[in-house]
């Protein structure tokens, strides 16, 4: 690398250069030297001295321990050089520049990739064992990461790097970074994955614990962001109304092509006024019509596209329902956080887009919650005797095994009833149960109860048989004992 030609190009890198990510207190840059590309994380100093006075420049720690990996041996990337004193767009800070390694992509979109062509993942055990031998190799060269997600390890031409140095730490690998971990891949990875994880990297012949330490408090940090305004939720005030809505996601959900939109403010605050008439002037496609509420259908011209939606309209049916009502969240509040614990999590369910709420002394007089619309019919309306015997069979494996994963997710449906399933043609997967309807679900356990339900309700459906039952129940308890009736 050219000295001269290095100083020419940190000078101009505003103009030479890409920015890459922009979080505040640390800048992302990408610029090419001599045909080779480089990224400059750059830190800036102002308001942050005091801290660094404590805790040292970020940019020479990060130096420093991308130092520590290379000589530990653990692919990474290769540290340049760091600049104090660094001064970029008037601003002045500290930087490290390391060598690029290309092509390349993030672990986490390459798996979100093969999710959305179809979730087959073309060298999955190679890149499983591969993780795991990576992380391996940073506990046995006593080292730790204290964020290790995905997100920070990057594939190229086969081979995974670790990312983020500054989050590297001395003193070996410690549970909660391996936890970190088993939040990460919970998406992707199987339970023989974890298990073959859990026990190479803890030293133990036992099996890692079904829920997750760090989930809870993970998942709860997620949610609250759904209720404030941030990178990807905002909050929107208009024609008396008050709510939030979903700008964009760091990842797509398979089962939701409304997952990829990038929605503005702007998008419903033009939308929302024809809505308002619609609703108003009972112009919109009518679904369900009953004492509780309306759910009516219709399009939404969002982040440049038109989106079919769903609109609900709960309705209080009884003075008691008016009073139970006092100091507690709404309806359609209490789905919108219930639907994203559950997308959060991947379960297939719908996907909220827009809250809006009218209150008066606090009390909500009128509530409007806006999902992305799931095509397909309801269990209860699907003719089963259509389906291919291979496509049966795996649709009521796969709705057993969601009402499992409930369970053990820490959850309860207790109305998973065959009117709060749609079933969602896929061209890779076949037919998918996706949840709607998703306020019966709570967040206590009850096992069993979503199972009863669900029996209950498909033994009204005429084409349902003893055999989709007991495919149903091998899904939910898939090591029970089968008992041949008669």
């Amino acid at each position: 690398m050219s000295e001269q030609a290095l100083i020419e190009t940190l000078r101009n890198l505003p103009a030479v250069g890409q920015l890459i990510k922009d979080r505040g207190y640390r800048q992302v840059w990408r610029f090419e030297l001599h045909g080779r590309g480089y990224y400059l994380k750059w830190y800036p100093s102002e308001g942050s001295r005091l801290k660094w006075l404590l805790a040292g420049s970020p940019a020479v720690t990060e130096f420093t321990r991308l130092i520590a990996l290379q000589k530990a041996r653990i692919p990474s990337p290769r540290a340049i050089a760091v600049l104090r004193g660094f001064t970029l767009n008037g601003r002045r800070g500290d930087a490290v520049i390391l060598e690029a390694i290309e092509p390349s992509i993030r672990l986490d979109r390459y798996l979100e990739q093969c999710d959305l062509n179809g979730g087959i993942i073309p060298n999955r055990r190679q890149l499983a064992a591969e993780l795991i031998d990576l992380v391996y190799s940073l506990g046995r060269a006593r080292l730790g990461h204290a964020d290790l997600h995905l997100g920070n390890i990057l594939l190229s031409n086969g081979r995974l790097y670790l990312l983020d140095g500054y989050s590297v730490r001395t003193g070996g690998l410690k549970l909660r970074h391996v936890m970190m971990l088993g939040h990460s891949v919970a998406r992707w990875a199987s339970r023989a994955d974890m298990v073959r994880g859990w026990r190479k990297l803890m030293a133990t012949s036992g099996t890692p614990p079904l829920q997750n330490s760090l989930d809870s408090r993970l998942y709860r940090k997620l949610v609250r962001r759904t209720l404030r305004e941030n990178t990807y939720f905002g909050r929107l005030n208009c024609d008396g109304f008050r709510g939030q809505f979903v700008k964009s996601m760091p990842s797509r959900r398979w089962w939701c092509p409304a997952s990829a939109l990038q929605v503005t403010a702007e998008d419903w605050i033009r939308e929302w006024p024809a809505i308002r008439q619609g609703i108003e002037q009972d112009r919109f496609t009518v679904i369900k019509r009953g004492d509780s509420g309306d759910v009516l259908a219709a399009t939404a011209h969002l982040g440049g596209t038109d989106v079919e939606i769903v609109i609900k309209l709960p309705r209080r049916k009884s003075l008691w329902k008016h009073l139970n009502s006092i100091g507690r969240r709404s309806r359609n509040r209490r789905t919108w956080i219930k639907a994203w614990k559950l997308n959060l999590r991947n379960f297939a369910a719908e996907w909220p887009l827009l809250l809006m709420e009218k209150s008066f002394a606090g009390y909500v007089t009128e509530s409007v919650l806006i999902m992305a619309r799931v095509p397909g019919p309801t269990l209860a309306e699907i003719n089963l005797d259509r389906l291919a015997p291979g496509d049966r069979q795996a649709l009521f494996l796969r709705l057993g095994r969601t009402l499992r994963r409930l369970e053990q997710a820490g959850f309860g449906h207790f109305d998973a009833k065959s009117t709060n399933w749609i079933v969602m043609p896929d061209p890779h997967r076949g037919p998918i149960p996706v949840m709607i309807d998703v306020d019966g679900v709570r967040h206590y356990r009850w096992d069993g109860k979503g199972l009863q339900r669900l029996l209950r309700a498909m033994k009204q459906h005429p084409q349902y048989t003893k055999t989709d039952s007991l495919w149903l129940c091998r899904g939910y308890a898939p090591w029970a004992r089968v008992v041949e009736d008669g």
